[in-house]
Protein backbone atom coordinates (compact mmCIF):
# COMPACT_ATOMS: atom_id res chain seq x y z
CA UNK A 1 0.00 0.00 0.00
CA UNK A 2 2.76 2.13 1.07
CA UNK A 3 4.71 1.44 -2.35
CA UNK A 4 1.43 2.51 -4.68
CA UNK A 5 0.72 5.35 -2.27
CA UNK A 6 4.27 6.50 -3.15
CA UNK A 7 4.27 5.43 -6.64
CA UNK A 8 0.63 7.26 -6.99
CA UNK A 9 1.74 10.83 -5.77
CA UNK A 10 4.57 10.51 -8.22
CA UNK A 11 2.36 10.10 -10.85
CA UNK A 12 0.52 12.86 -9.62
CA UNK A 13 3.77 15.20 -9.34
CA UNK A 14 4.71 14.00 -12.94
CA UNK A 15 1.42 14.23 -15.04
CA UNK A 16 -0.26 17.22 -13.13
CA UNK A 17 -1.08 20.61 -15.13
CA UNK A 18 1.01 23.44 -13.98
CA UNK A 19 -2.59 25.40 -12.73
CA UNK A 20 -3.85 22.10 -10.56
CA UNK A 21 -0.43 22.44 -8.70
CA UNK A 22 -0.97 26.01 -8.33
CA UNK A 23 -3.98 24.96 -7.12
CA UNK A 24 -3.05 23.07 -4.37
CA UNK A 25 -0.90 25.85 -2.89
CA UNK A 26 -2.35 28.27 -1.18
CA UNK A 27 -1.44 31.87 -2.69
CA UNK A 28 0.16 34.92 -0.82
CA UNK A 29 -1.45 37.51 -3.18
CA UNK A 30 -5.12 38.60 -3.41
CA UNK A 31 -7.35 39.40 -6.84
CA UNK A 32 -8.84 42.43 -6.16
CA UNK A 33 -12.17 41.68 -7.98
CA UNK A 34 -13.04 38.68 -5.65
CA UNK A 35 -13.23 41.02 -2.57
CA UNK A 36 -15.88 42.92 -1.07
CA UNK A 37 -15.44 46.59 -0.39
CA UNK A 38 -14.47 46.22 3.24
CA UNK A 39 -12.20 43.67 2.57
CA UNK A 40 -10.43 46.05 0.09
CA UNK A 41 -10.47 48.72 2.00
CA UNK A 42 -7.98 46.88 4.54
CA UNK A 43 -5.73 45.80 2.01
CA UNK A 44 -5.64 48.42 0.17
CA UNK A 45 -2.52 50.29 2.30
CA UNK A 46 0.26 52.80 1.22
CA UNK A 47 2.63 49.94 2.06
CA UNK A 48 0.64 47.33 -0.84
CA UNK A 49 1.71 46.95 -4.92
CA UNK A 50 -0.86 46.59 -6.53
CA UNK A 51 -0.23 44.70 -9.63
CA UNK A 52 -2.30 45.84 -13.09
CA UNK A 53 -2.42 43.13 -15.51
CA UNK A 54 -1.95 44.76 -19.25
CA UNK A 55 -2.52 42.62 -22.11
CA UNK A 56 -4.54 43.51 -25.68
CA UNK A 57 -7.81 41.99 -25.32
CA UNK A 58 -8.11 41.65 -29.13
CA UNK A 59 -5.01 41.75 -31.54
CA UNK A 60 -3.63 40.14 -34.70
CA UNK A 61 -1.19 37.65 -33.98
CA UNK A 62 -0.61 36.13 -37.05
CA UNK A 63 -2.48 32.89 -38.50
CA UNK A 64 -1.65 30.75 -35.51
CA UNK A 65 -2.16 32.44 -33.12
CA UNK A 66 -6.03 34.04 -30.79
CA UNK A 67 -6.50 37.54 -31.00
CA UNK A 68 -6.72 37.18 -27.75
CA UNK A 69 -3.09 36.24 -27.31
CA UNK A 70 -1.89 39.12 -25.19
CA UNK A 71 -4.74 38.57 -22.81
CA UNK A 72 -4.11 34.75 -21.81
CA UNK A 73 -0.22 35.90 -21.50
CA UNK A 74 -1.32 38.53 -18.92
CA UNK A 75 -3.62 36.61 -16.79
CA UNK A 76 -1.25 33.36 -16.68
CA UNK A 77 1.49 35.63 -15.67
CA UNK A 78 -0.60 37.35 -13.32
CA UNK A 79 -2.04 33.98 -12.00
CA UNK A 80 1.91 33.00 -11.34
CA UNK A 81 2.26 36.53 -9.67
CA UNK A 82 -0.38 35.98 -7.26
CA UNK A 83 0.60 32.92 -6.25
CA UNK A 84 4.54 33.89 -5.22
CA UNK A 85 4.11 36.96 -4.23
CA UNK A 86 1.82 39.55 -1.24
CA UNK A 87 -0.12 41.75 -3.86
CA UNK A 88 -3.11 42.82 -4.75
CA UNK A 89 -3.79 42.29 -7.99
CA UNK A 90 -6.70 44.18 -9.85
CA UNK A 91 -8.91 43.74 -13.32
CA UNK A 92 -6.76 43.89 -16.00
CA UNK A 93 -5.89 46.90 -19.03
CA UNK A 94 -7.74 45.03 -22.00
CA UNK A 95 -7.46 48.27 -24.32
CA UNK A 96 -4.02 50.25 -24.39
CA UNK A 97 -1.93 51.66 -27.41
CA UNK A 98 -1.43 49.27 -30.72
CA UNK A 99 -1.33 51.11 -33.77
CA UNK A 100 1.19 48.43 -35.44
CA UNK A 101 -2.06 46.29 -35.92
CA UNK A 102 -4.79 48.15 -37.16
CA UNK A 103 -4.85 46.95 -40.91
CA UNK A 104 -5.44 43.18 -39.37
CA UNK A 105 -9.47 42.60 -38.98
CA UNK A 106 -10.13 42.42 -34.84
CA UNK A 107 -7.19 44.39 -33.73
CA UNK A 108 -7.99 47.16 -32.02
CA UNK A 109 -5.98 50.39 -30.26
CA UNK A 110 -6.37 53.38 -28.24
CA UNK A 111 -4.24 56.69 -29.00
CA UNK A 112 -1.67 56.97 -27.15
CA UNK A 113 -3.24 59.51 -24.65
CA UNK A 114 -5.94 58.16 -24.00
CA UNK A 115 -4.32 54.61 -23.44
CA UNK A 116 -2.14 57.25 -21.08
CA UNK A 117 -5.20 58.60 -19.37
CA UNK A 118 -6.94 55.48 -18.82
CA UNK A 119 -3.94 53.98 -16.88
CA UNK A 120 -4.03 57.22 -14.63
CA UNK A 121 -7.13 57.35 -14.06
CA UNK A 122 -7.57 53.75 -13.01
CA UNK A 123 -5.05 54.10 -10.83
CA UNK A 124 -5.81 57.22 -9.05
CA UNK A 125 -9.16 55.51 -8.10
CA UNK A 126 -6.90 52.91 -6.31
CA UNK A 127 -4.48 55.42 -5.19
CA UNK A 128 -7.29 57.56 -3.55
CA UNK A 129 -7.60 54.31 -0.84
CA UNK A 130 -3.69 54.79 0.37
CA UNK A 131 -2.21 52.88 -2.65
CA UNK A 132 1.25 54.31 -3.89
CA UNK A 133 3.04 51.49 -5.53
CA UNK A 134 1.62 49.99 -8.88
CA UNK A 135 2.89 47.57 -11.18
CA UNK A 136 1.61 47.13 -14.79
CA UNK A 137 2.12 43.87 -15.77
CA UNK A 138 2.94 44.77 -19.40
CA UNK A 139 2.85 42.38 -22.37
CA UNK A 140 2.86 45.26 -24.68
CA UNK A 141 5.68 46.90 -26.50
CA UNK A 142 4.43 50.30 -28.08
CA UNK A 143 2.49 50.04 -24.73
CA UNK A 144 5.46 51.66 -22.83
CA UNK A 145 4.81 55.31 -24.78
CA UNK A 146 1.91 55.48 -23.45
CA UNK A 147 3.05 54.22 -19.57
CA UNK A 148 6.02 56.58 -19.52
CA UNK A 149 3.84 59.53 -19.57
CA UNK A 150 1.17 58.23 -17.29
CA UNK A 151 4.19 57.51 -14.55
CA UNK A 152 5.10 60.93 -14.46
CA UNK A 153 1.90 62.40 -14.09
CA UNK A 154 1.35 59.57 -11.42
CA UNK A 155 4.95 60.66 -9.55
CA UNK A 156 3.42 64.79 -9.73
CA UNK A 157 0.47 63.07 -7.27
CA UNK A 158 3.15 60.90 -4.93
CA UNK A 159 2.36 57.92 -6.66
CA UNK A 160 4.72 55.31 -8.04
CA UNK A 161 4.36 53.48 -11.12
CA UNK A 162 6.73 51.00 -12.80
CA UNK A 163 5.58 48.56 -15.70
CA UNK A 164 7.45 45.31 -17.07
CA UNK A 165 10.13 46.18 -19.81
CA UNK A 166 9.21 43.25 -22.04
CA UNK A 167 11.56 43.92 -24.69
CA UNK A 168 14.51 43.99 -22.76
CA UNK A 169 13.35 41.33 -20.54
CA UNK A 170 12.69 38.93 -23.76
CA UNK A 171 16.04 40.01 -25.35
CA UNK A 172 18.21 38.90 -22.64
CA UNK A 173 16.28 35.54 -21.73
CA UNK A 174 15.75 34.48 -25.36
CA UNK A 175 19.94 35.48 -26.81
CA UNK A 176 21.28 32.15 -25.80
CA UNK A 177 17.79 30.16 -27.46
CA UNK A 178 16.60 32.02 -30.50
CA UNK A 179 17.44 30.98 -34.01
CA UNK A 180 15.21 32.91 -36.21
CA UNK A 181 16.80 35.84 -38.34
CA UNK A 182 14.81 38.59 -36.43
CA UNK A 183 11.11 39.78 -35.31
CA UNK A 184 9.46 40.35 -32.47
CA UNK A 185 5.81 39.49 -32.90
CA UNK A 186 4.22 36.49 -33.23
CA UNK A 187 7.31 34.86 -33.98
CA UNK A 188 9.67 31.80 -32.45
CA UNK A 189 9.55 33.32 -29.13
CA UNK A 190 5.78 34.61 -28.63
CA UNK A 191 4.79 31.36 -30.27
CA UNK A 192 7.09 29.37 -27.99
CA UNK A 193 5.89 31.25 -24.87
CA UNK A 194 2.17 30.00 -26.24
CA UNK A 195 3.30 26.68 -26.74
CA UNK A 196 4.17 26.05 -22.66
CA UNK A 197 1.40 28.66 -21.36
CA UNK A 198 -1.55 27.48 -23.87
CA UNK A 199 -0.28 24.82 -26.25
CA UNK A 200 -4.01 24.66 -27.25
CA UNK A 201 -4.64 27.89 -28.48
CA UNK A 202 -1.98 27.41 -30.68
CA UNK A 203 -2.17 25.86 -34.43
CA UNK A 204 1.86 25.35 -35.61
CA UNK A 205 0.16 23.87 -38.57
CA UNK A 206 -0.94 27.43 -39.99
CA UNK A 207 2.85 29.04 -38.31
CA UNK A 208 4.84 30.77 -40.84
CA UNK A 209 8.07 32.50 -41.27
CA UNK A 210 7.56 36.42 -42.60
CA UNK A 211 10.59 38.46 -41.77
CA UNK A 212 11.36 41.94 -43.38
CA UNK A 213 14.05 43.83 -41.45
CA UNK A 214 12.86 47.36 -39.94
CA UNK A 215 14.36 50.16 -38.52
CA UNK A 216 11.75 52.60 -36.13
CA UNK A 217 8.53 51.57 -34.29
CA UNK A 218 7.14 48.73 -36.00
CA UNK A 219 4.18 49.51 -38.24
CA UNK A 220 2.64 46.24 -39.98
CA UNK A 221 0.91 46.52 -43.10
CA UNK A 222 -0.49 44.15 -45.53
CA UNK A 223 -0.48 46.03 -48.43
CA UNK A 224 2.66 45.67 -50.68
CA UNK A 225 4.72 48.91 -51.02
CA UNK A 226 3.05 50.82 -48.56
CA UNK A 227 4.71 53.01 -45.81
CA UNK A 228 5.59 50.12 -42.87
CA UNK A 229 6.49 46.53 -42.78
CA UNK A 230 4.88 44.57 -45.40
CA UNK A 231 3.66 41.19 -43.76
CA UNK A 232 0.64 39.56 -45.16
CA UNK A 233 0.42 36.91 -42.24
CA UNK A 234 0.90 39.44 -39.71
CA UNK A 235 3.82 37.38 -38.34
CA UNK A 236 7.62 39.45 -37.89
CA UNK A 237 9.60 36.48 -37.68
CA UNK A 238 9.34 33.17 -37.87
CA UNK A 239 7.28 30.94 -35.90
CA UNK A 240 7.85 27.45 -37.50
CA UNK A 241 10.94 27.46 -35.21
CA UNK A 242 8.89 27.33 -31.86
CA UNK A 243 9.16 24.77 -29.41
CA UNK A 244 7.30 24.30 -25.68
CA UNK A 245 10.98 24.16 -24.50
CA UNK A 246 12.30 26.86 -25.37
CA UNK A 247 8.87 28.77 -24.15
CA UNK A 248 9.41 27.40 -20.94
CA UNK A 249 13.41 29.25 -20.73
CA UNK A 250 11.49 32.31 -21.60
CA UNK A 251 8.18 32.07 -19.65
CA UNK A 252 10.20 31.16 -16.36
CA UNK A 253 12.82 33.86 -17.15
CA UNK A 254 10.27 36.49 -17.39
CA UNK A 255 8.17 35.33 -14.57
CA UNK A 256 11.33 35.77 -12.33
CA UNK A 257 12.05 39.19 -13.82
CA UNK A 258 8.28 40.12 -13.18
CA UNK A 259 8.93 39.03 -9.27
CA UNK A 260 12.21 41.38 -9.21
CA UNK A 261 10.44 44.05 -10.33
CA UNK A 262 7.55 44.00 -7.62
CA UNK A 263 10.35 43.63 -4.73
CA UNK A 264 12.06 46.50 -6.22
CA UNK A 265 8.93 48.54 -6.52
CA UNK A 266 8.16 47.31 -2.98
CA UNK A 267 11.68 48.55 -1.32
CA UNK A 268 11.16 51.68 -3.42
CA UNK A 269 9.90 55.36 -1.91
CA UNK A 270 7.40 56.59 -3.41
CA UNK A 271 7.72 60.62 -4.50
CA UNK A 272 6.99 63.61 -2.77
CA UNK A 273 3.53 65.19 -4.30
CA UNK A 274 2.91 67.99 -5.37
CA UNK A 275 0.83 70.11 -3.28
CA UNK A 276 -2.80 71.21 -4.47
CA UNK A 277 -2.20 74.15 -3.07
CA UNK A 278 0.94 75.20 -5.35
CA UNK A 279 0.08 78.02 -7.45
CA UNK A 280 -0.15 77.75 -11.47
CA UNK A 281 2.35 79.03 -14.14
CA UNK A 282 0.10 81.82 -14.43
CA UNK A 283 -2.76 82.81 -12.33
CA UNK A 284 -5.79 84.12 -14.23
CA UNK A 285 -6.79 87.59 -13.16
CA UNK A 286 -9.61 87.46 -10.95
CA UNK A 287 -13.15 88.23 -12.45
CA UNK A 288 -14.59 91.68 -12.09
CA UNK A 289 -17.78 91.96 -10.10
CA UNK A 290 -19.75 92.36 -13.80
CA UNK A 291 -18.03 89.00 -14.73
CA UNK A 292 -19.04 87.54 -11.33
CA UNK A 293 -22.39 88.91 -11.64
CA UNK A 294 -23.11 86.99 -15.53
CA UNK A 295 -21.67 84.23 -14.64
CA UNK A 296 -21.93 81.84 -11.58
CA UNK A 297 -24.26 83.05 -8.87
CA UNK A 298 -22.32 82.33 -5.84
CA UNK A 299 -19.15 84.54 -7.62
CA UNK A 300 -16.92 81.39 -8.21
CA UNK A 301 -15.77 80.71 -11.42
CA UNK A 302 -15.66 77.57 -12.46
CA UNK A 303 -11.75 77.01 -12.38
CA UNK A 304 -12.12 78.15 -8.58
CA UNK A 305 -14.26 75.92 -7.50
CA UNK A 306 -12.83 72.51 -9.18
CA UNK A 307 -9.46 73.66 -7.46
CA UNK A 308 -11.87 74.57 -3.79
CA UNK A 309 -13.14 71.25 -4.27
CA UNK A 310 -9.88 69.31 -5.37
CA UNK A 311 -9.25 69.74 -1.26
CA UNK A 312 -11.11 67.16 -0.20
CA UNK A 313 -9.63 64.45 -2.55
CA UNK A 314 -5.91 66.02 -1.40
CA UNK A 315 -6.67 65.72 2.04
CA UNK A 316 -8.00 62.45 1.88
CA UNK A 317 -5.08 61.14 -0.17
CA UNK A 318 -2.08 62.52 2.15
CA UNK A 319 -3.84 61.57 5.29
CA UNK A 320 -4.48 57.91 4.07
CA UNK A 321 -0.61 58.14 2.95
CA UNK A 322 -0.14 58.96 6.26
CA UNK A 323 1.91 62.18 4.88
CA UNK A 324 2.08 65.04 7.17
CA UNK A 325 3.58 67.32 5.30
CA UNK A 326 1.77 67.21 2.45
CA UNK A 327 -1.47 67.46 4.49
CA UNK A 328 -0.04 70.65 6.26
CA UNK A 329 0.68 71.78 3.09
CA UNK A 330 -3.08 72.44 2.55
CA UNK A 331 -3.05 75.05 4.94
CA UNK A 332 -1.55 78.61 4.62
CA UNK A 333 1.10 79.35 6.81
CA UNK A 334 -0.96 81.07 9.57
CA UNK A 335 -4.29 78.62 8.71
CA UNK A 336 -5.38 76.85 11.91
CA UNK A 337 -7.78 74.25 12.98
CA UNK A 338 -10.49 74.47 15.69
CA UNK A 339 -11.38 71.18 17.38
CA UNK A 340 -15.22 70.96 18.88
CA UNK A 341 -13.64 71.48 22.47
CA UNK A 342 -12.09 74.95 21.68
CA UNK A 343 -8.30 74.33 21.22
CA UNK A 344 -6.71 75.15 18.53
CA UNK A 345 -4.04 74.02 16.03
CA UNK A 346 -2.28 77.50 14.87
CA UNK A 347 -0.13 77.88 11.67
CA UNK A 348 1.22 74.98 9.26
CA UNK A 349 4.09 74.24 11.23
CA UNK A 350 2.12 73.18 14.15
CA UNK A 351 -0.94 71.17 12.03
CA UNK A 352 2.20 69.52 10.15
CA UNK A 353 3.98 68.51 13.53
CA UNK A 354 0.49 67.12 15.63
CA UNK A 355 -0.47 64.49 11.89
CA UNK A 356 3.25 63.42 12.24
CA UNK A 357 2.74 62.23 15.97
CA UNK A 358 -0.69 60.65 15.05
CA UNK A 359 0.32 58.77 11.52
CA UNK A 360 3.29 57.33 13.89
CA UNK A 361 0.98 55.83 16.44
CA UNK A 362 -0.27 52.11 16.35
CA UNK A 363 -4.02 53.51 16.60
CA UNK A 364 -4.02 55.61 13.97
CA UNK A 365 -1.97 53.66 11.62
CA UNK A 366 -4.14 52.30 8.30
CA UNK A 367 -6.36 55.22 9.51
CA UNK A 368 -9.22 56.99 6.45
CA UNK A 369 -10.35 60.41 6.72
CA UNK A 370 -12.22 61.06 3.75
CA UNK A 371 -13.89 64.20 3.27
CA UNK A 372 -16.77 65.28 1.17
CA UNK A 373 -17.93 68.92 0.20
CA UNK A 374 -21.29 70.07 -0.50
CA UNK A 375 -21.58 74.17 -1.06
CA UNK A 376 -18.89 75.98 -2.20
CA UNK A 377 -19.98 79.71 -1.73
CA UNK A 378 -17.41 82.46 -2.63
CA UNK A 379 -17.91 85.84 -0.92
CA UNK A 380 -15.51 87.41 -2.63
CA UNK A 381 -12.76 86.41 -5.74
CA UNK A 382 -10.58 85.01 -3.33
CA UNK A 383 -12.43 83.95 -0.83
CA UNK A 384 -14.74 80.81 -0.05
CA UNK A 385 -16.39 78.95 2.43
CA UNK A 386 -17.03 75.41 2.01
CA UNK A 387 -19.50 73.11 3.75
CA UNK A 388 -19.13 69.47 3.97
CA UNK A 389 -18.84 66.38 6.26
CA UNK A 390 -15.99 64.41 7.54
CA UNK A 391 -15.43 60.65 8.50
CA UNK A 392 -12.66 58.96 10.54
CA UNK A 393 -12.34 55.05 10.04
CA UNK A 394 -9.84 52.23 10.88
CA UNK A 395 -8.59 53.72 14.24
CA UNK A 396 -7.89 51.47 17.19
CA UNK A 397 -7.31 51.81 20.70
CA UNK A 398 -4.21 51.07 22.62
CA UNK A 399 -5.06 47.65 22.95
CA UNK A 400 -5.14 47.04 19.28
CA UNK A 401 -9.39 46.91 19.35
CA UNK A 402 -11.39 48.28 16.40
CA UNK A 403 -12.78 51.47 17.29
CA UNK A 404 -16.18 52.81 15.36
CA UNK A 405 -15.83 55.26 12.53
CA UNK A 406 -16.60 58.41 14.04
CA UNK A 407 -18.57 61.16 11.63
CA UNK A 408 -19.35 65.09 11.77
CA UNK A 409 -19.88 67.92 9.71
CA UNK A 410 -16.96 70.74 8.49
CA UNK A 411 -16.46 74.35 7.55
CA UNK A 412 -13.51 75.31 5.96
CA UNK A 413 -12.69 79.19 4.88
CA UNK A 414 -9.94 78.76 1.65
CA UNK A 415 -8.43 82.22 0.62
CA UNK A 416 -6.34 82.67 -2.38
CA UNK A 417 -2.88 84.81 -1.83
CA UNK A 418 0.10 84.37 -3.81
CA UNK A 419 1.02 80.64 -3.48
CA UNK A 420 -2.47 79.89 -4.76
CA UNK A 421 -5.71 78.70 -2.40
CA UNK A 422 -5.38 77.37 0.76
CA UNK A 423 -7.07 76.83 3.85
CA UNK A 424 -7.24 79.28 6.96
CA UNK A 425 -9.65 78.04 9.00
CA UNK A 426 -11.31 74.59 9.65
CA UNK A 427 -13.91 73.83 12.07
CA UNK A 428 -15.81 71.05 12.88
CA UNK A 429 -18.70 69.00 14.94
CA UNK A 430 -18.43 65.12 15.92
CA UNK A 431 -21.36 63.10 16.33
CA UNK A 432 -22.04 61.57 19.85
CA UNK A 433 -19.77 58.27 19.35
CA UNK A 434 -19.89 54.72 21.66
CA UNK A 435 -15.95 55.56 22.20
CA UNK A 436 -13.68 58.45 22.32
CA UNK A 437 -11.59 59.19 19.58
CA UNK A 438 -7.73 58.31 20.46
CA UNK A 439 -5.61 61.72 20.72
CA UNK A 440 -2.02 62.64 21.45
CA UNK A 441 -2.14 66.60 20.24
CA UNK A 442 0.22 68.58 22.41
CA UNK A 443 2.11 70.57 20.72
CA UNK A 444 2.49 74.46 20.58
CA UNK A 445 -0.68 76.27 19.61
CA UNK A 446 -3.04 75.10 22.01
CA UNK A 447 -3.92 77.24 24.74
CA UNK A 448 -2.37 76.12 27.88
CA UNK A 449 -1.22 72.69 26.76
CA UNK A 450 2.72 72.47 26.95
Amino acid sequence: MRVLLLVSMFAVGVIAPRDFLFAQQRPRGLWLADLTWPQAETVLRPETVVVIPLGAGSKEHGPHLKLSNDAIVSDYLARRVVEASDVVVAPPLAYHYYPAFLEYPGSTSLSAETARSVTVEAILGLARFGTRRFYVLNTGVSTTRALEPAARLLAAQGILLTFTDLTGRLDRISAPIRQEEGGTHADEIETSMMLYIDPSSVDMRRAVKEYTPSSGPLQLTRQRGAPGTFSESGVWGDATLATRDKGRVVVEGLVAGILEDIETLRRATPPAPSPIAAAPAQQPAPPTLQARAAGRPNGCTAGDERTIRGFADAFTFHWNNGDATNLSLLWSIDGDIVHPDGLTERGRETIRANRAVLFARQEYRGSKHPLTFGNVRCVTSDVAVVDGKWELRGLSDAAGKALPTFEGLLTLVVARGQSGWAIEAYRYTQKPAAAPMPTWLKRPGYPGVP
